[in-house]
């Protein structure tokens, strides 16, 4: 990704305007970005995938599925979460899908799109750099091993982990369940743990309302 690029985006988000191409009526910009992901269509057809380009309303994916113009589907990519939409378009190499979101989804979208393109730029650590909250429900039972678990208290959480109080610190690398959410030690802290998540909190789910 360019700066020009990143800057022109930046730019875009904060004058929140609506871009539109004649030639296919686009109402957000588009940004190359390369994400992982799984899909499944209407029938059950479940596909890997992986974009070319993504915007607030959209994205290009490419993909062995071929659907129909006007399909359902739902996209689950790394770092944004699962996205539903119908496909619009067929390419040579996928498909073009634009996104059933609301307002501030589209803007949570827009917003993680800003940040990795500043992530690819400056290199950034990318578990860190995500925004963190402290979320309303803060207790929480972890349980890792056999049998193993503790009370443990929430400092903060970004959509890649969380960092917790506890009384004992499992061995980095442990995958650990706290409530009903998966993942591994990655770090200990003074008095707590961080955990890395299996999966990425959705950014429609992500606010001070989430639970784990």
């Amino acid at each position: 990704m360019s700066p020009t690029l990143s800057a022109s985006f930046r730019r875009f988000l904060a004058k929140k305007e609506h871009l539109t191409s004649q030639g296919e009526g686009r109402r957000h910009m588009r940004v190359e970005a390369r994400l992982v992901g799984r899909g499944m269509l209407a029938d059950g057809t479940e596909f890997d995938c992986v974009t070319s380009d993504v915007s607030a309303g959209g994205m290009s994916i490419v993909a062995d599925v071929k659907p129909s113009v006007g399909q359902r589907l739902v996209v689950y990519l790394e770092l944004i979460g699962g996205l539903e939409g119908e496909v619009i378009r067929a390419t040579n190499t996928g498909f073009g899908m634009t996104f059933n979101a609301t307002l501030r989804k589209r803007d949570k979208i827009a917003d993680q799109l800003t940040w990795l393109i500043n992530r690819d730029i400056l290199g950034t650590d990318g578990l860190r750099q995500h925004e963190r909250i402290k979320p309303r429900q803060l207790a929480y039972t972890a349980q890792w091993g056999v049998l193993e678990e503790c009370d443990v208290k929430i400092i903060d959480i970004s959509r890649t982990g969380v960092a917790v109080l506890s009384p004992r610190i499992p061995p980095i690398g442990a995958r650990v369940s706290i409530g009903t959410t998966r993942g591994k030690v990655v770090r200990t802290l003074q008095g707590g743990f961080a955990m890395e998540f299996s999966r990425a909190v959705a950014v429609e789910n992500f606010d001070v309302d989430l639970k784990l």
